[in-house]
This record gives structure tokens, C-alpha cells and sequence, in this order.
């Protein structure tokens, strides 16, 4: 079945109501002012993910369509005290100037060096590191001086600073002696660092970082670092610039169906008091899939309509529907985040509908089928436009039991049915 699953970033405050289901899943709500962020226990994935940290470092790129869960998945697994995480946000801008990226690196691995002064001290004794690192190596300018008069941060600046955290750090296997859990390196949304790459400044810049985390990942051994991203070609972008196969990908796709329905009935109806929906998960998860936001977004829109929501005036269901429309007239599409224009036709997009819905109920469709049918420069226009989803690898990934090939799949449940609506009235 196509199944699909939907959580926002681990929350950083607000008032928190924490559930504990009998089978040891945990959903917790964050309450804030302009949104709620849900966090689900995905028991299969964080057991997997946190062995994949507590191995030898590597590079890990994590993939997954728009809010699957990812951030709050890594946040949950990184947290909880066998880690130091050191969390940087794309989304905010962190990695689009020299600046921002010096700031970024240099306010995580402050805190990190000032806490185990004293341990660095020992290692710096023993040999296994360079020097310690302290607050004025980790700013351009030294404390008392003028802030109007404050030197420009370069490139240059950024890649000392990675080589004097990299040079400051021990093996990761060290810590352990200390009991001190490693350091571990999280970058959210790290598909908007491509940006630098518009420049040739930038350009160099950026690969000095990726060279950089290789170095400490793979060669060096000192921290593992974590990339998700929600780009669908970010793990080919990533490996077409190391040239070496030495990043490791994942998916977190969606809840399973079984999970998704306990979400639905434990959680998701008590907390909006909607009785009525008892023992129609069925027929919910035909609109909504199994994304934890998507289904908590149509329970709310549910209770506001007085339980009279129809499905086509569900707010995501109109979007997705709106959008399949809007692509059936390719010339006229133009994104400012999107240079190239759509390479498709309507006609390869009402194939591409009619695979889609065809295998509804595996979930997904192979690439290279739909290669065959509208041609590999459409496929990718497609997925560049966000019509399709790519996932490039099964790893870790419980929503769909897929075979180990590239596969498609919408962008989420409620395309689906958009997609079945559009059909049936070509």
C-alpha cells in the first residue's frame, strides 16, 4: 500500500505532554504559539540509526521526502546521552556566506572544547592531539576589540577553523576512556549549502568543507557527521563532488501502517476529543497515508469542519491538486529556486500519474520503468519540480517493502488521490 509519513523538527521548547504507549512508543507534543511539533518513537529506526553512530565514523547523508521525520529522528537518537551533538540548521541560512558559516561551526564547537578543557589538556599531554583549542582560535577577533572595526570572515578563515578543530580533536575511540560520550556533527536541510556553489569562491569553499568531513570521518576517525536533506539527487550531488564513494546513504520514509494507526487512535483522537473517528483508520489513511503531520493536520481540519471535511477540501489534498494542474502546463511554470524549466509534456505527466496510481498498492514504481516510458530527462525535470520523489536507496527505510533499485513515489498521500482525481477527468 502507498503509505506515507509527516514530522517537524524535534522541538526546542514550549510545553511539552509526553505519552507512553504500552508497547514502549512515545509521542510527545510541543505547544507553541504558531505551531505544534510532534515527535513518534520509530523503535526500528532509532535502534538502527544509533548503531550506525556508535560504529567508526562515516559520513552519513539521510534522505527522505519533505518532513518524513528525519531531523527529529536524529535529534531523538542523537540526544539521549551516547552523543555530544553539535546541531547546525540549513534552513536558517547557516551555510550560505563565509560568515555564517564560520559563526555556525565556531558556536557548536566552542561549548564542546570550553567543557572538557581539562580532558583536552591530558590528551594534548599523551600526543593524540596538536593543541587545544580556545575562545580567540575559534573567533576572528580576540575579545576588548572594537566591533565596528571587525575583520571580514573569508574563506580562507573558514578553512583554518576546520583546521584547527579538526587538528584539536582525538580519535573518537578516546572519549570512551573518559566516559564522555563523542562528538557528532548534525547538518539539517545540508542541501541548501549547495548555494555556494554559485560562485567560484564558494565553490572551493564548499569543497574544502566536504573534503574536510571525509578527512575526520573515514581518514581520521574523529566525529561522525550527520547530513539529511530532502532533496531527492543530494546523495548523487554529494558523491559527484568527493568523487569517492565515501558518504553512506539512508531513507526515513514513512510510519508503517500498523504504526501510523496507533498514532491515529492513541494519540491523535484523544488529543482533539474526536470520538466519531474511532475504527475509521482505514478510510482516513486513504486521504491522509501514514505521515504523522498529515494525519494530525486532517483530524484538526476535521474538528474545525464540525466533522463534515470533505476530502477534496482537505488544505493539503487542494495544494497537491492545485500543483498536478499547474503541471499539466509546464511552460508556464516558473519557481525563483528552480533555474532550469520543466523538460516534460503534459503528456508525460499524465503517464507518469497513471503508473503512480496503477501501483498504489506497492507503494512506489521503479525509476527506470518510467525512464523507458517519458525518457530520463523528464524523470528528472519531475522530481527536480517536487512531482515525484526519488529514493536512491532502501537502507533503513520500514514504509515500503521495495527491492533494492532506485524507486519513485509521490510526494505524499494526498497526491495520490489528486492524481486519481485528475485522471478521471482526462
Amino acid at each position: 500500500m502507498l503509505i506515507f509519513g509527516l514530522t517537524k523538527r524535534l522541538p526546542t521548547g514550549g510545553n511539552c505532554i509526553s505519552n507512553t504507549l504500552g508497547t514502549g512508543r512515545v509521542a510527545r507534543y510541543i505547544t507553541q504559539a504558531t505551531r505544534e511539533k510532534i515527535f513518534f518513537n520509530r523503535k526500528r529506526e532509532l535502534v538502527k540509526f544509533k548503531n550506525a553512530f556508535s560504529a567508526d565514523p562515516e559520513l552519513h547523508v539521510v534522505l527522505g521526502p519533505p518532513s518524513t521525520g528525519k531531523t527529529a529522528l536524529i535529534h531523538e537518537v542523537t540526544s539521549k546521552g551516547d552523543f555530544n551533538p553539535l546541531f547546525i540548521n540549513c534552513r536558517e541560512g547557516q551555510f550560505d556566506t563565509p560568515k555564517r558559516i564560520y559563526d555556525s561551526i565556531s558556536s557548536q564547537f566552542a561549548p564542546f572544547f570550553k567543557k572538557y578543557t581539562d580532558i583536552f589538556k591530558k590528551l594534548l599531554e599523551q600526543g593524540e592531539i596538536s593543541y587545544i583549542m580556545n575562545d580567540i582560535q575559534l573567533k576572528i577577533k580576540p575579545f576588548g576589540v572594537d566591533p565596528f572595526n571587525e575583520k571580514t570572515i573569508t574563506s580562507n578563515d573558514v578553512s583554518k577553523l576546520l583546521d584547527y578543530i579538526g587538528n584539536a580533536l582525538p580519535n573518537w575511540t578516546h572519549w570512551d576512556g573518559y566516559k564522555v560520550p563523542p562528538p557528532i556533527l548534525v547538518i539539517d536541510e545540508a542541501n541548501m549549502f549547495s548555494q555556494l556553489g554559485n560562485s567560484e569562491e564558494g565553490e572551493v569553499l564548499l569543497k574544502s568543507i566536504l573534503n574536510w568531513m571525509v578527512v575526520n570521518t573515514k581518514e581520521k576517525g574523529r566525529f561522525h557527521v550527520v547530513l539529511t536533506s530532502s532533496d531527492s539527487f543530494f546523495f548523487n550531488w554529494i558523491v559527484n563532488l568527493l568523487h569517492i564513494p565515501h558518504a553512506t546513504p539512508y531513507v526515513v520514509g514513512d510510519l508503517s501502517k500498523e504504526e501510523a494507526k496507533e498514532y491515529f487512535e492513541k494519540h491523535v483522537l484523544p488529543r482533539y476529543e474526536c470520538k466519531e473517528l474511532e475504527g475509521k483508520f482505514d478510510r482516513v489513511c486513504r486521504i491522509t497515508g501514514t505521515r504523522i503531520l498529515i494525519i494530525d493536520r486532517y483530524v484538526k481540519e476535521y474538528k474545525n469542519y464540525d466533522g463534515k471535511l470533505e476530502d477534496s477540501k482537505f488544505s493539503i489534498y487542494e495544494s497537491e491538486y492545485n500543483k498536478l494542474k499547474r503541471g499539466l502546463y509546464p511552460k508556464k511554470l516558473r519557481y525563483s529556486d528552480k533555474p532550469n524549466p520543466p523538460l516534460w509534456k503534459d503528456y508525460d505527466l499524465i503517464k507518469t500519474m497513471e503508473a503512480i496510481v496503477k501501483a498504489e498498492d506497492q507503494g512506489y514504481i521503479l525509476e527506470d520503468d518510467l525512464i523507458k516510458a517519458i525518457g530520463s530527462e523528464q524523470v528528472d525535470s519531475l522530481v527536480d519540480y517536487n512531482f515525484l520523489h526519488r529514493r536512491p536507496t532502501t537502507r533503513f527505510a520500514n514504509d515500503i517493502d521495495s527491492p533494492d533499485e532506485i524507486i519513485l513515489t509521490a510526494m505524499n498521500q494526498p497526491s495520490v488521490r489528486a492524481m486519481e482525481r485528475i485522471l478521471s477527468k482526462a
